[in-house]
């Protein structure tokens, strides 16, 4: 009998002594419960400040954008917003979203030939460009539709560099529209933060594949 109240005695100081281990271990303030945000994880306030703007990245002093100019029809964020927006443009989009060139389509500040939807319903000579292998082809036939030097809706006629390197004119035709190439100019021209979108039907140059 006594030699299990020994045990018992022992076994209880060896407890009171793991206790005490872990109160030290714990640093001032804390108890062994308490719980801190995982990777700096942002509390439930502060994402609610964040969810009525949105700041474009890497732009120091740009406004915040609400979700509306993000996403209604024709936003005039960007000439990319503007193409992922519209309605007539979704062909377009694919090819721009699939290509290396997304990033200047976005944010370069140029000038972007927009081809509309029935460009490439009613020409199927664009079918095969989104197929494995024609990476190259589906940069250049985008590059060309990106035209430098264009500052404004005043300024469209005349000579310019493309995102290929090579000179393309925006002049009249012989009914005295504009055109660029094999692309015509619909007449309207969309400013936004970020370039000069200008909607037009057809493409300015045949697909050059790989």
């Amino acid at each position: 009998m006594a030699e299990t109240s020994d045990g018992m005695m022992r076994y209880t100081l060896s407890f009171l002594s793991f206790l005490s281990l872990v109160t030290l271990s714990c640093s001032p303030g804390e108890s062994a419960s308490d719980e801190k945000p995982v990777n700096g994880a942002r509390t439930e306030q502060a994402e609610e400040k964040d969810q009525g703007a949105v700041k474009v990245k890497g732009e120091k002093g740009r406004r915040s954008y609400t979700p509306e100019e993000l996403n209604e029809p024709y936003s005039r964020v960007s000439p990319w917003r503007y193409i992922v927006t519209s309605p007539e443009t979704g062909y377009f989009e694919r090819m721009v979203g699939s290509s290396s060139l997304a990033r200047t389509v976005h944010g370069s500040g140029h000038a972007i030939l927009v081809p509309e939807d029935i460009t490439f319903t009613d020409n199927r000579e664009w079918k095969g460009i989104l197929d494995p292998g024609q990476e190259k082809a589906l940069d250049r036939f985008v590059g060309a539709h990106i035209l430098k030097g264009i500052k404004g809706a005043k300024m469209l006629e005349g000579e310019f560099e493309n995102h290929n390197g090579e000179m393309v004119a925006i002049e009249r035709d012989a009914q005295g529209q504009l055109v660029c190439g094999g692309a015509r100019l619909l007449g309207r021209t969309v400013e936004t933060d970020f370039g000069l979108v200008i909607p037009v039907v057809g493409m300015v140059e045949s697909i050059q594949w790989d």
